[in-house]
């Protein structure tokens, strides 16, 4: 894996050291319509509390899997922690090295093909479980993790897959992941159904979207039809499956889509 594209806008727009969801205390009180990103990044800052609070007294050594651009890891790394890191992005990479000036250990591997002489406290996957295959990522969790170790996951799963939606393509199915964790020696310790708390991200992420980006598309649009006619036709061949494919994908960022098919789930196991 060169570069996450996705990863890298959002991270340069937002502007936040974090790529995840967020944490709202409060979310029935939220009006998305109104949140600004400093609210956003505010709510990113309370995510890590909350999770950080799961991790057991008896960790000190936390390799933080899929570390996006370090948010995480250095809230960690302030706590007092001892914090390794690893992507197979290189963009990541790139940008944990230069925020850290190389003081964190950055491995650029995906977590299945993972290997290392170091034995950890525990293993974060904020939002990266749903990259990770199941059955390799558990075997990876046993060659790392020290007898009694632990793996801290915050994701969002499948619990309804009856329906052809696009939420049910970019996530685990939540039973067949606790299922090949206690296969695979794992047992669940604590678990939090966080979806109704990260919701107001995903609203006004949407608002956006249909405030600016779609009126700044049609002008464009409509300005280039009526200025350059042929070039609107040949970009319109070219192009209109995979926008017509990309609205399609709108429906993952619908919160009430969101609640039908998936569960934001925060799962601490032990290595047993």
């Amino acid at each position: 894996m060169a570069i996450d594209h996705v990863l890298k806008l959002y991270s340069e727009t937002i502007q936040s050291p974090y790529l995840h969801y967020g944490f709202w205390d409060n979310p029935e009180s939220i009006n998305s319509d109104l949140l600004s990103i400093e609210e956003i990044v505010k709510a990113q800052e309370r995510y890590i509390e909350h999770l950080s609070s799961f991790i057991p007294k008896d960790v000190n050594k936390i390799i933080d899997v899929g570390c996006g651009v370090g948010g995480n890891a250095a809230y960690l790394k302030e706590k007092g922690y001892e914090i390794d890191v690893l992507s197979p992005d290189l963009y990541q990479k790139e940008f944990i090295n230069k925020k850290f000036n190389g003081e964190m250990r950055f491995y650029k591997t995906k977590f299945e093909d993972f290997k290392s002489d170091t034995t950890y406290d525990l293993i974060l996957e904020s939002e990266s479980a749903c990259y990770i295959k199941i059955n390799k990522g558990f075997s990876a969790a046993n060659r790392v993790l020290r007898d009694g170790g632990y793996l801290l996951a915050a994701d969002y799963f499948v619990f309804n897959s009856n329906n052809q939606s696009p939420h049910l393509k970019s996530s685990h199915r939540m039973d067949q992941y606790l299922n090949a964790a206690k296969s695979s020696g794992f047992k669940l310790l604590k678990e939090y159904d966080q979806t109704e708390n990260t919701m107001p991200t995903l609203d006004a992420a949407l608002n956006f979207i249909n405030r600016f980006v779609f009126p700044t598309a049609e002008y464009l649009q409509n300005s280039i039809q009526r200025k350059n006619p042929k070039t609107y036709r040949l970009l319109k061949s070219l192009l209109e499956k995979r926008i017509s494919k990309k609205m399609d994908q709108l429906d993952l960022m619908s919160s009430e889509e969101f609640r039908k098919y998936r569960k934001y789930m925060i799962y601490l196991f032990q290595k047993v």
